[in-house]
């Protein structure tokens, strides 16, 4: 779609209809919530004789044509006012807020702003790498020994400030998803000569940092909920969070847990003591949406590094959960580093908006608009938002983010349920003590 240029955008859905299609128009509020292209005329005597009051209810351009001046048109539509912080030079999402007044639409008209994506280079980037250390992957665990400097090389070439971090995984250490057998929880190797780590749910290994050398490493879901639940104790900061998952297995959900009789479903919080998730034979698995939401909420991007025969079975879960990408692994994990600059290279080329939870009474919609044609790795993203709201609603805010960025719009919406007359009177001799003057007309 071409980019439009922002007062267009911004207009778009404020210029006045080419009519004015009114059904049972006996007031001002009635007018304005006839349609889009319907105003009022508050002008004294602008009626005729034998005229019905639903005259004053036009387009502004019939209006105008008919004597009423400008001054005396209501049109309670009004363009919403945007504001951007001083302090927004690294900022990427512009504007920071939008102020929207919100007359009663029961018929759906929208109020229409724009919101802009421009990418900032450099942006700090937080990397946490959780690795599967079940047997199957022990070929992997050598090459990944000499990734930290290899990752921080990577990070360093496309940002100014990047941070590694890292964890490990198994399983829960109840049947059916290890062997109990007191000497296979010790050294779960097939080959009883050779030393593998003993299961565990989840080990935070190394706190989130700049230091390559410190890159020494030793359930899947379960894991990737810890890491996002638990923020100060990963040390994740207010920047762009990527988290590597790597594996060659599939994955446990909800419900899976009942086979090791462990029925409380996932809380969702954070349960690191000395850096192990120690009550992972208390809680099931998360769901995939439990996950996702989380993930969501505390602005991660998974990239899942999964061998050839998963790569299917985790494309199916990036369906699920938004700003996800996946890579294949080689076997011996070699291609970690590219396959990561792959990946996020694709998060990087896809912007999503969201907004936290709105009555029923308010609907809020994205279009979008790149500034060089097709959305394909785009520096500017315009996106147009649409608030409608279907009866009159008290004053609120919604916030509005993009999907694994911190940045956010909030906007205030102030509740405009009435004309804003001129001429709100008591003075009953305007109308032969028979009423009141609103709006131009006796009531």
């Amino acid at each position: 779609l071409p980019h439009p240029h922002p007062l267009v955008g911004l207009l778009a859905l404020w210029s006045v209809s080419s009519k004015c299609t009114k059904f049972k128009v006996s007031n001002c509020r009635d007018c304005v919530e006839s349609g889009p292209g319907c105003a009022w005329c508050q002008k004294l005597n602008f009626t005729g004789l034998g005229e019905p009051d639903s005259v004053r209810c036009d387009t502004r351009e019939q209006l105008l044509l008919k004597g009423c001046a400008a001054d005396d048109i209501i049109d309670p539509r009004s363009l919403p006012r945007t504001h951007d912080d001083q302090e927004a030079v690294r900022k990427q999402l512009s504007p920071q807020k939008c102020l929207l007044s919100a007359p009663s639409l029961p018929t759906g008209q929208a109020a229409a702003f724009n919101v802009t994506f421009r990418r900032a280079k450099g942006y700090p980037i937080d990397l946490y790498y959780l690795m599967d250390l079940s047997y199957s992957m022990l070929d992997d665990l050598i090459n990944v020994k000499k990734l930290g400097g290899d990752l921080l090389r990577a990070l360093n070439e496309i940002t100014e400030s990047g941070r590694i971090g890292f964890g490990s995984f198994v399983d829960k250490t109840v049947l059916p998803f290890v062997n109990t057998h007191p000497e296979k929880l010790k050294n779960p190797c097939p080959n009883k000569e050779k030393e593998c780590q003993a299961p565990f749910a989840f080990r935070h290994v190394l706190k989130l940092t700049n230091n390559s050398h410190q890159f020494q490493t030793e359930g899947g879901l379960d894991a990737m909920m810890q890491v996002a639940a638990c923020p100060e104790e990963i040390g994740w900061r207010n920047v762009t969070r990527l988290l590597v998952f790597a594996t060659d297995d599939g994955f446990h959900f909800a419900g899976d847990g009942k086979l090791g009789a462990i029925l409380t479903p996932n809380d969702g919080r954070c349960h690191l003591e000395d850096n192990m998730y120690k009550r992972s034979n208390e809680f099931d698995y998360p769901s995939v949406g439990q996950l996702a939401h989380k993930l969501a909420e505390s602005n991660i991007q998974p990239i899942f590094a999964v061998t050839r025969r998963m790569v299917k079975t985790y494309e199916k879960l990036t369906e699920v959960i938004p700003k996800s990408a996946v890579g294949e692994l080689s076997e011996d994990s070699s291609n970690v580093v590219q396959l990561i600059k792959n990946a996020y290279n694709k998060l990087s080329s896809r912007v999503f908006l969201d907004h936290n939870s709105v009555p029923n009474t308010l609907k809020v919609t994205y279009d979008s608009f790149c500034s060089n044609g097709p959305c394909s790795s785009p520096p500017q993203i315009t996106f147009q938002v649409k608030v409608t709201a279907t009866e009159c609603i008290h004053e609120q805010s919604f916030v509005i983010r993009a999907l694994g960025f911190t940045d956010t719009v909030t906007v205030h919406v102030l509740p405009q349920c009435e004309c804003p007359c001129r001429d709100m009177s008591q003075n009953r001799g305007l109308c032969g003590d028979r009423g009141s003057m609103e709006c131009g007309i006796c009531r």
